[in-house]
């Protein structure tokens, strides 16, 4: 008989691409979500609207997501009939345990480098299992059945990461983000450093050249630890713009990465780094880079109109911001407009400032109501904090009013800019356009 799994939640990225997981085990998938979509589910995963204890029989596990509350009737009833219950970090490390395990971590970039590591292997012949945190179109979402050979994205909220013991591991970028998780910076900044403590003897750790402290307890205990940056041991240098990518160079050979941006070059040079730990020659995980097709929602073109080229992002952090608004500006020959939406009130509250700086580049900027999350409103906290922080110079829009952005615009690009659901808004528009 299969083994019967069910995912509270499963239309999250982490928990849709568990549901590929399992199914590409053998396992009965079913899941619940408070939108259950209309494509049917991942996987092919039975899907059922809201949360409810009738989900329950005949399941052997249940896994949940950080998302879904303590006092839910359906976690608790799960509890009292004595179901197997994992966390997603749970499943995710127990699904790793027979495998051998790259894992990469990162305030930034930890989507496109774990994707561009997976596409080095995959294109080198080495057949590698692929959990992702966003979808790429050739792998139909953002899991790729593979072998033993695993590349997991390792998130830091709610501490997940520190649940996996990798053989090696990888951090993107360091910077404040979840805080509401840890509390300070410096809690934050040591899980991290737990995280690269817990790679398995005989493995090497990849950090930022400019956080080598992270690797510090790795360090201690024995693992290789590498540096990834400008002046690091893995330093992809760039040369010009090519197109809609970046040439570059490399230990005396040249590459080019069909995207646009210095932060993906930095993440392309991380991927090479946990490649070559894996056994990839630098030279040929090069050579498969050219090929990379990118993640969706990371600069994704979603077409064109006119002079204007669509585009999505999923950038929520200043830092994310303001790379991905360079990369398009040198990308394109002309002005730049960004339709954003912040994500979180609490990351609204603490870097509203910071975000109007980081898209003060942009010719245009509308913004749209704050994308609540798992977040409860904020007193005083909305997107007025962005548009007062530029001095007036932002304005707001709304869903409604994107169809008549799009087609008004005489942008070079249009960014439609959040991890939210302005992704959709934008798609929804852009497929009504006449």
């Amino acid at each position: 008989m299969k083994k019967r799994v069910h995912l509270m939640g499963i239309r999250g990225a982490g928990m849709s691409a568990l549901a590929g997981w399992y199914a590409s085990l053998g396992c009965e998938v079913t899941g619940c979500d408070r939108d259950p979509g209309v494509d049917g589910g991942p996987a092919g995963a039975r899907v059922f609207q809201g949360h409810s204890p009738c989900h329950l029989d005949g399941q052997d596990t249940v896994v949940f997501s950080a998302a879904i509350p303590d006092s839910s009737p359906e976690l608790l009833e799960a509890k009292r009939r004595g179901i197997r219950l994992l966390r997603r970090s749970e499943a995710l490390a127990e699904l790793t345990t027979e495998c051998v395990t790259l894992a990469v971590s990162g305030a930034h970039g930890k989507t496109s480098t774990t994707s561009m590591t997976g596409w080095i292997l995959q294109e080198t012949g080495l057949n590698p299992t692929v959990f992702l945190g966003g979808g790429m179109t050739e792998w139909n979402g953002n899991f790729r059945p593979g072998g033993p050979l695993a590349v997991v994205e390792a998130d830091e909220y709610d501490r997940a990461f520190l649940r996996l013991s990798a053989s090696h591991a990888a951090v993107t970028a360091f910077d404040l983000e979840h805080l509401e998780c840890y509390g300070s910076p410096e809690a934050l900044e040591w899980a991290f450093e737990v995280f690269l403590e817990l790679t398995l003897p005989g493995g090497t750790v990849a950090v930022p050249v400019e956080k080598p402290s992270l690797a510090r307890h790795a360090a201690r205990i024995g693992r290789r630890v590498v540096t990834c940056g400008p002046g690091g041991d893995y330093d992809f240098v760039p040369l010009s713009p090519a197109g809609w990518g970046m040439s570059y160079e490399f230990r005396g050979a040249s590459g080019v990465l069909p995207a646009p941006g210095i932060h993906n070059l930095r993440n392309a040079a991380t991927a090479v780094a946990l490649s070559h730990a894996a056994g990839v020659l630098p030279g040929d995980a090069i050579e498969a880079l050219s090929s990379w097709p990118g993640v969706q929602r990371r600069l994704e073109r979603l077409g064109e109109r006119g002079r204007t080229v669509f585009l999505s992002d999923y950038a929520h952090h200043p830092t994310e911001m303001t790379a991905a608004l360079a990369a398009v500006a040198g990308a394109v020959n002309g002005p730049v407009d960004v339709v954003f939406q912040p994500h979180l009130f609490s990351r609204t509250a603490m870097l509203h400032k910071d975000m109007a700086k980081s898209l003060a580049s942009a010719r245009n900027v509308w913004v749209l109501p704050v994308y609540p999350s798992r977040e409860e409103p904020m007193p005083g906290v909305s997107s007025d904090l962005i548009i007062a922080s530029s001095g007036g110079r932002f304005r707001h829009t709304s869903e409604e009013g994107i169809p008549g952005l799009m087609k008004a615009s005489d942008a070079s690009a249009l960014v439609f800019m959040g991890a939210g659901s302005v992704d959709g808004m934008a798609r929804k528009a852009f497929g009504g356009l006449s």
